[in-house]
């Protein structure tokens, strides 16, 4: 099997994240559902980062009425927004879930929209710390 060469180079940061994904409810849900009930917060930490995308890392998955973070009908996240606020450096990505993977408490995002570019990039490009 041929390896993906990814468009971006991944580099291993540990930021500490709260994180809000827009979860849809399935068909005949109430329309006067509050935002409240639509979205879900967690607290996540970043594996690695990319101008693209990034990949968390999560302590503890939520229990909602759905399921959704269970190994059985984690597909059903995929494709949800999501926003993540980092804490240090401050900065919020904007994106979407591509992949979840519930059993490893892991979650791929691709980024659609930052607060700071510059600083992102910044981040981006800089050697990890050892």
């Amino acid at each position: 099997m041929e390896s993906v060469k990814r468009e971006y180079i991944r580099r291993q940061r540990k930021i500490r994240a709260m994180i809000t994904i827009e979860l849809e409810h399935p068909e005949g849900a109430r329309l006067s559902l509050s935002t409240r009930d639509r979205n879900i917060r967690l607290v996540a930490e970043t594996r690695d980062i990319s101008w693209g995308g990034l990949c968390l890392q999560f302590p503890v998955l939520p229990r909602d009425r759905e399921n959704r973070f269970t190994p059985p009908k984690a597909h059903t996240v995929v494709g949800s927004p999501i926003t993540v606020n980092l804490s240090s450096p401050v900065l919020t990505l904007h994106g979407e879930v591509i992949r979840f993977d519930s059993r490893n408490k892991v979650m791929a995002v691709i980024i659609t929209k930052v607060s700071d570019y510059d600083l992102w990039q910044e981040l981006c490009n800089q050697e990890p710390d050892r």
